[in-house]
């Protein structure tokens, strides 16, 4: 079992670690100028090039979509088919 000072000890110990940690404005300072330099630049499409963009989008997710039944409907036959073979393993 500890002592009794050990709790004592403890809280002092992070004390001490506080006080080696950089205080939140200093670290707001540091990253200050970091966010107002920072400009985001964006390729103007056509709106053909955006139609064309959301239609590899949609076709995409009907892709995923079907792939996703797919994995639904073989999942269930390997669990019906393992039910079904229990059953008979047990009750033949």
């Amino acid at each position: 079992m500890g002592s009794a000072s050990q709790p004592m000890l403890v809280v002092k110990a992070n004390r001490a670690l506080l006080r080696k940690r950089p205080s939140y404005k200093d670290v707001r300072k540091a990253y200050d100028g970091y966010l107002n330099e920072t400009q985001l630049h964006f390729k103007e499409l056509t709106p053909f090039e955006q139609k064309k963009i959301r239609d590899k989008i949609i076709e995409q997710a009907k892709r995923d979509r079907w792939e996703e039944i797919k994995i639904y409907f073989i999942s269930l036959f390997i669990l019906c088919a393992i039910i079904i073979g229990i059953y008979f393993w047990f009750f033949n």
